[in-house]
């Protein structure tokens, strides 16, 4: 299996997921009208690497600038079959944000998904 990478631009995330360190981090900014075009890659992917993984700390970083509606339900979706897949033990999320608007949608996604988040603040400018 080889890692997933997906080059960002104005409107698409960064996604590097690695299959050695268990990190899977998306950054920057994802805007796009139909998230899924990113979003059902990393899907697939995870499905994939979850089969291989027994026991192992898998990290998401997410590191979103900004995002819209279709990005936020794709990456609900995301994180609940992250949950479905890996062991709560083994599953860490760090959210990392800039403001107060990203924080409150990053406790959502931890309300809604059931997930402990770790919350760091980063100032992206």
């Amino acid at each position: 299996m080889t890692d997933l990478k997906i080059k960002g631009s104005n409107s698409k995330p960064n996604v590097d997921f690695s299959v050695n360190t268990g990190v899977l981090s998306i950054k920057g900014k994802s805007i796009l009208e139909f998230a899924e075009i990113v979003f059902d890659q990393m899907n697939e992917w995870l499905e994939e690497y979850s089969k291989i993984i027994i026991n192992k700390k898998i990290t998401i970083e997410i590191a979103l600038e900004y995002f819209n509606s279709s990005t936020a339900k794709a990456l609900i979706r995301f994180l609940f079959l992250a949950k479905e897949l890996i062991s709560e033990n083994n599953l860490f999320v760090n959210y990392f944000y800039d403001d107060e608007n990203i924080l409150d949608y990053g406790h959502d996604f931890a309300d809604v998904t059931e997930i402990n988040f770790n919350f760091i603040e980063k100032k992206y400018h």
